[in-house]
């Protein structure tokens, strides 16, 4: 034993006094045989990647277990743990997908092997589906594995909801208590089973959902708010951490999987996800299907070399417009094929993207399952075929040679083309409408602020976006007189396209300190609207179906927007509902409830005086599978559908992440200088999410305060990203945040940020 080790130890509450000592704490730590995990060497981490286990999840166990120092992947599949596979490994790691299905691939065997491996002293860790394995059979969920006092109880949507870890969840795994936002998808909800037969498990609630969230299911059902999200215990000798949330997907909650792998081992774990280097191709890697055994070491062994920028994505993703980011995709054998291969990058519905991939110069290089997609047999899509995964790598290796494809320049502008407005101020931020718009010939963006609109300005235009963010901050920076001229606007036959806050500005006031211009014969169906943020069904009306033609129900995300009932009647005007909310609640923020949101006002639009007004209370602009309702609601208000033309990622080419700043100079340089220019690849965002700074060479900040250097940040710098930060003269907030970031240029000017880039 090291030393290290021993240090260990003693952080967990053991003295290192003699040798039985250390064999009494081998056996507490779950150390199946002292000798073999109380040693130097990593210890052997069993990820299972059957039918199953599936969908980025997966990937990032895979990732972790390779980037750990202290631990060696060990993909097995239901086969191999029936055949002893465990017998070499030291900890078990179920990843989420469909207990039923990891269940039924262990069979009975392997399911009888799991839990003597626990039991005899190792250790499990499991995510959501990885949670329920160790919960009590029931119908719907047969042969689990009984561990847990608790059974799986109604469940469903995704979101990041609100997890409160307890006192337990430090005293055992030296988790800091209080409440963390982690991804939720469908996980268990669970419920006490009484008189559970546990086999003598000690069983502990490290954390309970503290929100709720309910907004994709027309059905009704029981609240989350309290009931368990997190356990921890030991089984026999072994110990046991499983979540019902996914804190495997964003790198911020990777402290809660380090913390539970160091109890179930009894070993530190810790691990750094990989990091872009400057000119490394982008390479896609689908994760939709189980991956097998083979599949999984290619993933584990491609991802520790770092000879490419591996970024997982799924066939919501690539219909979200991942493809636009990425050189190249590998779409791999799976533990399933058949009718399964056709999803992920073969889905129908992300078939005209591939063929618009491959045609702008992008590769595809698929192997095993993946070859038999229909797409794929009746050439639809045009792909590199391999034979196994080092041969798609030598294939990635030979197109990294080729010469990268130009990117053509933006389409020139017609010559009279609808002139928009967008409100760029203190409280409004959407970049992603605008970029739509500043690659369309026929509208011509402007950015306005406060002092335009009160100066006259907005009479200037024939629309105006007002973008979501905050609504009384909005309102309070026009003041009364830019309040009114957007009124005017409108009535006097501008258009008004509201977004979230946008859409909150137009309805009518609920509340003193929440003062509105009411435009239109709606209102907010509750002063407080706290209810947080995640995917809703919105379910289209009649009048809103002409005008949006294709699916009834359509997923998009919520964020904190209007939930709309009907107002006092207001002169001159006929708004109608084009959409209602068909699922039931979002509440991802709070342990208060909400009122119902089902069947309420998610889009109204129509005649205002001699103008027109479209409310867009979710976001249908942040899912580029929904593209067709921004344009819908474009043509609406102009008579004039934009073409659009995307911005594709060139071979070589800078990946920038821009935190947007509230201003006309920031808005106009990401807009007129930074996207147009193909030497970067930009993608904009009001935080920076440090999932993407993974695969980012750079981040420009437009406005910063200290707050925004996380630790995320500055590991990102320390790994060798660059950070510019916008600081101009007097702005000593900007000029502290970069200070906190070793290595962070301190830009004057906009004009000076590209040179920094290039540098």
């Amino acid at each position: 034993m090291t030393t290290t080790d021993m240090k260990h130890m003693t952080r967990f509450g053991f003295s290192a006094v003699s040798s039985t000592a250390i064999a009494m704490a081998a056996v507490l730590f779950g150390c199946a045989t002292p000798s073999r995990q109380c040693d130097d060497r990593p210890l052997v981490a069993a990820v299972f990647v059957d039918a199953g286990a599936r969908n980025i999840g997966a990937f990032r166990w895979l990732e972790i277990a390779a980037m750990s120092p202290q631990l060696e992947p060990m993909p097995v599949d239901g086969e191999s743990v029936r055949s002893g596979a465990l017998d070499r490994a030291d900890l078990f790691i179920m990843p989420g997908g469909s207990s039923v299905k990891e269940a039924s691939m262990l069979g009975e065997e392997g399911r009888r092997r799991l839990k003597e491996f626990i039991a005899r002293g190792g250790g499990y860790v499991g995510t959501c589906a990885g949670c329920c394995m160790l919960m009590q059979p029931t119908k719907g969920h047969p042969n689990m594995l009984g561990i847990l006092p608790w059974k799986f109880g109604p469940a469903g949507g995704h979101a990041d909801i609100l997890v409160e870890f307890n006192g337990k969840a430090r005293s055992i795994a030296g988790i800091k208590p209080g409440s963390r936002r982690i991804r939720y998808s469908g996980g268990p909800v669970p419920v006490k089973a009484d008189d559970a037969e546990t086999g003598g498990a000690d069983v502990a609630v490290v954390a309970t959902y503290a929100s709720d969230i309910n907004s994709e299911s027309s059905s009704k059902r029981p609240p989350f708010t309290g009931k368990p999200a997190a356990f921890a215990g030991t089984y026999g000798k072994g110990r046991f951490f499983a979540t019902a949330v996914h804190p495997e997907v964003d790198v911020d909650d990777h402290i809660v999987l380090k913390k539970a792998l160091s109890y179930v081992t009894g070993r530190e774990i810790g691990w750094e996800c990989p990091q872009r280097k400057r000119g490394q191709l982008a390479v896609g890697f689908v994760c939709d299907n189980s991956f097998g055994v083979d599949t999984a070491k290619f993933i584990a062994d491609t991802v520790a070399s770092g000879e490419f920028d591996i970024v997982p994505v799924n066939a919501k993703e690539i219909a979200d417009g991942a493809l636009h980011g990425l050189d190249a995709v590998l779409s791999p054998d799976s533990a399933k094929n058949g009718a399964n291969a056709d999803k992920g990058l073969f889905a129908s519905e992300n078939i005209p993207r591939a063929k618009a991939f491959s045609g702008r110069g992008g590769k595809i290089i698929a192997w095993g399952a993946s070859l038999e997609a229909r797409a794929v047999r009746k050439g639809k899509v045009e792909v590199e075929k391999a034979g196994n995964g080092a041969e798609a790598l030598e294939k990635l290796r030979e197109f990294a040679k080729e010469p990268p494809r130009d990117v053509p320049a933006p389409p020139a502008k017609v010559e009279k083309p609808v002139k928009v407005a967008v409100y760029t101020d203190a409280g409004g931020a959407n970049y992603t409408v605008t970029s739509i718009l500043r690659f369309s010939p026929e509208y011509d963006v402007t950015f306005l602020d406060a002092a335009d609109f009160r100066k006259g300005e907005l009479s200037k235009f024939d629309l105006l976006l007002q973008p979501g963010g905050g609504s009384t901050t909005q309102y309070k920076t026009l003041g009364e007189k830019g309040a009114a001229a957007i009124a005017d606007f409108v009535r006097g036959g501008g258009a008004y396209y509201g977004i979230c806050a946008g859409a909150f500005l137009a309805t009518q006031r609920t509340s003193r300190d929440r003062p509105r211009i009411g435009l239109c014969p709606f209102r907010n169906d509750v002063p407080e609207h706290y209810r947080g943020w995640g995917p809703v069904v919105v379910r289209l009306t009649d009048e809103g179906h002409e005008i949006f033609p294709g699916n009834m129900l359509r997923n998009m995300i919520y964020w904190g927007g209007p939930v709309l009932v009907p107002g006092d009647p207001v002169e001159d005007s006929d708004v109608k509902v084009f959409g209602r909310y068909d699922g039931r609640l979002v509440n991802t923020c709070s342990s208060k409830p909400v009122k119902e949101m089902y069947g309420k006002a998610a889009f109204v639009g129509g005649r205002v005086g001699k103008g027109k007004i479209f409310l867009s209370c979710p976001h249908p602009e942040k899912n580029e599978s929904n593209r067709d309702i921004v344009l819908g609601i474009l043509e609406y208000l102009t008579g004039v559908r934009p073409t659009v033309t995307d911005r594709e990622k060139r071979r070589g080419s800078i990946n920038v992440l821009f935190k947007t700043g509230r201003t006309k100079e920031a808005a106009g340089f990401y807009l007129d200088d930074l996207i147009v220019d193909s030497r970067f690849f930009t993608r904009s965002g009001s935080s920076v999410d440090p999932n993407a700074l993974a695969h980012v060479d750079a981040i420009v900040f437009a406005s910063c305060n200290p707050d925004e250097i996380t630790p995320a940040v500055v590991r990102f710098a320390e790994r060798g990203g660059k950070v510019v930060v916008v600081a101009k003269a007097g702005d000593k907030r900007a000029v502290a945040a970069a200070g906190k970031c070793p290595g962070a240029v301190v830009a004057d000017s906009f004009d000076a940020v590209i040179p920094e880039l290039l540098k």
